[in-house]
């Protein structure tokens, strides 16, 4: 029955998690097209949903998914535990790779304060936006999807359906 609860839990903190990945790429891309004097304070908003939702909510899931695998180590035998464990590791990397660039942004930010230069919008960081989006969209519907149908289908499903998210939203912020 502690499974049950632990899985709960453990949904609970990816969606936290992948949401406030998502939320703050989203609000870092478009700061930066921002020209007005609420720029910082957005910046802020986004770095508490970083550090107090996006943080936690991976370390959390993290522990909570290992507690998971613990309890249930047959799961390792199988295709789809192994899929989904490389999109963690995948997820786990592209959010370090996001709190890189967010510091080395505040810092140019910092530095950058006392000139009337903006820090160029580039083209490589809304291709980071749309491949982070895609990304946590992708592994929230293999989490949810595994169950509903074989985990093959539910995977060529959710790899479609992010792909043409992915389209839409490169094309979108080009």
């Amino acid at each position: 029955m502690s499974y049950y609860y632990l899985k709960t839990l453990h949904h609970l903190l990816v969606i936290i998690w992948v949401t406030g990945l998502i939320y703050t790429l989203g609000v870092f891309f478009l700061s930066s097209k921002l020209k007005d004097s609420s720029k910082p304070q957005i910046t802020a908003m986004a770095m508490n949903i970083w550090r107090y939702a996006a943080w936690p909510g991976m370390i959390l899931g993290v522990i909570t998914g290992m507690a998971m695998l613990h309890l249930r180590l047959f799961h390792m035998a199988d295709v789809w535990m192994q899929v989904k464990l490389i999109a963690v590791i995948l997820l786990v990397v592209f959010h370090v790779r996001c709190h890189i660039l967010f510091k080395r942004a505040l810092r140019f930010n910092a530095e950058q304060s006392n000139t009337r230069r903006e820090p160029q919008n580039t083209p490589s960081w809304n291709r980071l936006v749309a491949v982070g989006a895609t990304f946590g969209v992708f592994f929230l519907f293999l989490m949810g999807l595994k169950d509903s149908f074989q985990w093959v289908y539910g995977t060529v499903i959710a790899t479609i359906i992010t792909a043409v998210f992915g389209l839409w939203l490169t094309k979108k912020t080009s």
